[in-house]
């Protein structure tokens, strides 16, 4: 029968834990609380009546509807709704009441006046329900949900406990409004119900809740101190806010008497002065014993119904009679106050004229029948209001503010609290309204200061760490409760390993051994605590010479010679207090032989700490020291190189300081190495360089760059010399930045022969300048592009254009020139380029602006530069007036010129009509005669000898007259010449005397006309023409 009932019970207790019964139980605890605060709701708007329990706050109960809500949401699954009702539980929606509800009372005590204590569950709640979330959200969320959940039942049981003790004390220092009673047990409820939900989650969610339970406890209980530390420091506060109300109030009551006291004193004196009427001496007396009665009064005056100041005591004041009462706008609204109400007022503070300090005065008008006789003065300043507050009110600070300004102080304002402890009272006092502030003082506050809620917060913290501490033993036993059962089953598969790992430790010092006797060029040893030798490589015998069975047992002093200064027992002890020990010596072999070796003594230890031996390993050093002693010979070499290097050289540190310098710089300076080491080489540079080398070595130090920079340096002979100092960065041996190599040049020679350089440039500028026309240098570059390289300063005189633009445009200077004539520019210049010939060039120039046209020759010569480009040094100058003067000379040989074919023509035309006349009256007469001596002739008888033989004479000598007619006329002019042209005239003249010519002839008439006019009128046309 005992044999089935756990096979009975095991499967109802598997059917009830996969029951999910949380769930079921956050649903029902939901729905109960939505339900009770819905019916508080309907119970504040009269729809129902409680069944005598305490009705709930108006907003608490919708909290509570809201809350109540998105638990039950949470639990079906619909976490938006949930958390959205969420959002509404702590009271961040703004719930009102049916505004237009007339039947809905309000008041205090039924409406918003959930209490401080109640909102702080709602918050914890409201934030742990919205973060509830699904069903797995992950660790850190269900842990904060727990916490949140903690800290709401924790404080719902300081509710709970404030609530139903029903104590008066508990009631005011918690802020209590009513209806917390029904609010703790469902504030119970709720709680409940959201950590029961966090707790039914994943294995994770809920290892890292048991992991986190001590701090979320902590948290809880801790934060129930600091609800009740708060309310214990409210409570000292509400009494201090109370005792300091009540001071006020007496302060007020005392300033008003105080001052209505003084108020009246003044207006009876001015009473008297009616009454008696004013005599000066008797209300001197009357002003006397009311300033010795009231020492607060600093000066009493009379003044007359002009406002003028007649008669004051003290006498010390005397300096204010004549003064009138309206001096400022301040007395005068007084003044006129006074005059109107016909009663005694009191005016703003204003500085006191003849006592120097700041008060208020009090104005008693003197009437009598109507009219006004005078007006009493008197003013209260200083300290009147600490003599009457201070030794009454010690503890307070009270400050008098007149129109919101601090017009008098009683206490040390420096030992005031802070503003919110700080009281207001107003004061009325005839026509001034005061306002008096009241702040209790920090001595006063420390007083009255109680330790009772830090002790609370200090108790409740022990409290919340000794239950964190009790729930993480609680834990910590369980869990090594369980740990020890698996503890125990491990143990048999430790004991199993720890064979298996002790196999494979004997296997590794094997291996080990192995190794170290591999290893030749090092000693590896071992010492006991006493140094004795306990192994030795075969390193150790080869490098020390000793068999391992010679040396093993022995002290490892033999290892070294015994004049060695510090004993190899202080090696182990250093070693064993700071666990290693490494050090450069010499050591002794068995052959009595030194060597130089480096040791590293190394202390071993157990896992307990207790010291088992030192292990020693011994490197050969003489190569390294070998290979050091090269460097060293190296660098000292390098050093030689530098002392016998022309250059200045010098060296810095790291940080900038002057290490090195060669012996070049110091033969140049003529100082001595220790006076120029570190910074006294600086003495030496001009101090008007100094900042700019510090400027310049500063920033290229600062970014570790090279740099140049140029200074004057003192020599020997005191004279500063201009130096080139380049440097540049250098790294030591791990590549560190070690500061910097510096070459100094001297660049004196240099600057003087830029000196002279600059004074030939300005002689030649001076030179140019004066040369009419523009001195220039034309450079013309491998692909043919033209620039000015320099122009004179008669530039802008003879083109119009600056130096500046020819320089940065050689193209405008050559824009200036005619585009007709600008080809055959280039053409010469390009000719110049290729032959290396003077350019030579005459043309005209169009200067900008409408300027006349210039006439310009350019002559310049080429060379050509290293770099393969042609530079042209030439001058262009002025030929205006030149070539005008040439088209003058040409106009006027132009005109002698017209002027000879014109006389020409008139000699050619002369000779025509002499030829004319000749042919035409002679060779008519000739004609005539010839025809009378034929016709005569013909009528004379044969035998006329002498007659006929006349006739035949006369007839020859006819004839004779008619060919010289016709030579004439044929020399003057022919008529071929005139009928066929030049041509026909010369082939015709050509011909008869060709056999005699021997020179060839042209009739080409490409000749000027004044020279074809001469040889037609000189060209022989007769047969005996032997001339060419």
């Amino acid at each position: 029968m005992s044999s089935h009932t756990p096979s009975l019970v095991i499967p109802l207790l598997d059917r009830a834990r996969r029951f999910p019964w949380a769930f079921l139980v956050l649903l029902v605890s939901g729905l109960v609380v939505a339900a009770i605060g819905a019916w508080c709701v309907a119970s504040w708007h009269e729809l129902v009546k409680l069944p005598g329990f305490e009705r709930l706050q108006y907003d608490a109960a919708w909290a509570f509807v809201f809350a109540g809500v998105a638990l039950a949401a949470h639990a079906l699954g619909l976490s938006a709704i949930g958390r959205w009702c969420a959002d509404g539980a702590p009271g961040w929606i703004d719930i009102h009441p049916i505004a237009a509800n007339p039947w809905l009372p309000h008041g205090a005590g039924n409406y918003n006046d959930m209490g401080v204590l109640t909102a702080a569950i709602f918050i914890a709640l409201g934030c742990a329900l919205a973060a509830l979330g699904p069903k797995i959200h992950g660790p850190v969320r269900s842990v904060l949900v727990t916490m949140l959940a903690s800290i709401a039942l924790a404080l719902t049981s300081v509710l709970l406990f404030a609530a139903w003790t029903g104590g008066v004390v508990a009631s005011q220092w918690l802020f209590l409004t009513g209806g917390e009673r029904i609010g703790a047990l469902l504030f119970l409820l709720l709680a409940g119900g959201v950590l029961a939900g966090a707790l039914v989650r994943s294995k994770d969610e809920q290892q890292a809740i048991r992991r986190w339970a001590p701090g979320i406890v902590w948290f809880a209980v801790f934060v129930c101190a600091l609800v009740l530390w708060q309310a214990l420091r409210v409570q000292e506060a509400r009494y201090i806010d109370n005792s300091t109300q009540l001071v006020a109030t007496d302060v007020k009551n005392r300033v008003e008497r105080a001052i209505a006291v003084r108020i009246r004193q003044v207006e009876r004196l001015a009473e008297r002065a009616v009454i008696y009427g004013f005599v000066e001496e008797r209300w001197q007396h009357d002003a006397s014993t009311l300033l010795n009665e009231a020492p607060e009064f600093q000066g009493i005056g009379w003044a007359g119904e002009d406002m003028s100041i007649r008669s004051v005591v003290p006498q010390s004041q005397a300096s204010a009679i004549g003064l009138s009462l309206r001096s400022d706008p301040e007395r005068t609204r007084a003044v006129d106050a006074a005059i109107q109400s016909h009663r005694a007022t009191l005016s703003r503070y204003v500085d006191l004229r003849v006592s120097g300090s700041r008060g208020f005065v009090i104005y008693a008008p003197a009437f009598a029948d109507g009219s006004l006789r005078g007006m009493v003065a008197a003013a209260l300043g200083g300290e009147w209001l600490p003599s009457l507050l201070s030794e009454r009110f010690g503890d307070y600070v009270i400050a008098l503010l007149d129109g919101g300004e601090l017009a008098n102080q009683a206490g040390a304002g420096d030992g005031a609290a802070g503003p919110e402890w700080t009281q207001e009272q107003s004061a009325n006092v005839a026509n001034a309204r005061w306002v008096l502030r009241v702040t209790p003082t920090y001595e006063f506050l420390q007083r009255t200061n109680s330790g009772l809620p830090e002790a609370a917060l200090g108790l409740g913290a022990m409290l919340a760490t000794l239950l964190a501490l009790c729930t993480y033993l609680f834990q910590t036993a369980r869990r090594r409760a369980r740990e020890l059962v698996v503890t125990n089953a491990r143990l048999r598969e430790d004991i199993q390993a720890r064979r298996q790992v002790e196999q494979a430790l004997r296997e590794g010092e094997q291996r080990t051994r192995l190794i170290i006797a591999a290893i030749k060029d090092c000693a590896i040893y071992m010492l006991d605590p006493e140094g004795r030798i306990g192994s030795w490589n075969p390193g150790a015998e080869a490098l020390n010479g000793y068999a391992a069975q010679e040396i093993i047992g022995r002290h490892f002093s033999i290892l070294y010679p015994p004049d060695r200064q510090q004993p190899p027992e202080d090696e182990l002890a250093v070693a064993a207090r700071q666990g290693w020990f490494e050090e450069e010596c010499w050591h002794l072999r068995k052959d009595g032989t030194r060597y130089c070796g480096d040791d590293i003594i190394s202390a071993i230890r157990d896992d307990e700490g207790a010291m088992r031996g030192f292990s020693v390993i011994t490197r050969d050093a003489t190569p390294r020291i070998a290979l050091r002693e090269q460097t060293e010979r190296s660098r000292d070499f390098y050093f030689a190189l530098f002392s016998g290097f022309p250059n200045l050289v010098w060296r810095s540190d790291a940080q900038g300081s002057c290490d090195y310098l060669n012996q070049a710089w110091l033969d140049y300076t003529g100082r001595s190495r220790e006076a120029e080491l570190g910074s006294g080489w600086m003495e030496g540079i001009h101090p008007e360089d100094r900042a700019r080398w510090s400027t310049a070595f500063d920033r290229a130090y600062g970014a570790m760059q090279p740099f140049e920079i140029e200074f004057r340096l003192r020599r020997a002979d005191g004279e500063y010399g201009s130096m080139i100092c380049v440097g540049r960065p250098y790294q030591d041996m791990q590549g560190q930045f070690a500061g910097y190599l510096c070459s100094c040049y001297d660049n004196t020679a240099r600057r003087a022969m830029e000196s002279a350089l600059r004074e030939s440039e300005a002689r030649y500028e001076g030179m140019t300048a004066n040369v009419p026309g523009m001195v220039f240098q034309l450079l013309r570059n491998g692909a043919g592009r033209v620039s000015f390289s320099y122009v004179s300063q008669g530039t802008e005189a003879l083109t119009g254009l600056p130096e500046s633009q020819l320089k940065a445009d050689a193209e405008s200077f050559f824009r200036l020139i005619p585009a007709s004539e600008r080809t055959h520019l280039a053409a010469t210049l390009e000719a110049s380029a290729a032959q290396f010939t003077t350019w030579n060039w005459a043309g005209r120039l169009l200067p900008p602006q409408g300027a006349k046209e210039k006439w310009i020759n350019i002559r310049a010569r080429p060379r050509r530069l290293d770099s393969g480009e042609v530079l042209w040094d030439g001058l262009v100058f002025d030929d205006t007036q030149g070539r005008l003067a040439q088209l003058e000379v040409e106009r006027s040989r132009e005109e002698l010129r017209a002027l000879s074919r014109h006389l020409q023509t008139i000699r050619e035309e002369e000779k025509a009509r002499i030829a004319r006349e000749v042919h035409d009256e002679l060779g008519s007469t000739l004609t005539a005669l010839k025809m009378d001596l034929d016709w005569l002739g013909n009528h004379l008888d044969d035998d006329v000898g002498p007659l006929a033989q006349k006739r035949a004479t006369m007839g020859k000598l006819v004839e004779a007259a008619v060919a010289a007619t016709r030579r004439i006329v044929t020399d003057l002019r022919p008529s071929i010449l005139d009928d066929l042209g030049l041509a026909a005239a010369l082939r015709a003249g050509r011909r008869p005397s060709s056999p005699s010519i021997r020179a060839p002839a042209s009739t080409s008439t490409r000749r000027r006309p004044v020279f074809i006019s001469t040889a037609t009128s000189r060209w022989p046309f007769s047969g005996s023409f032997r001339r060419r």
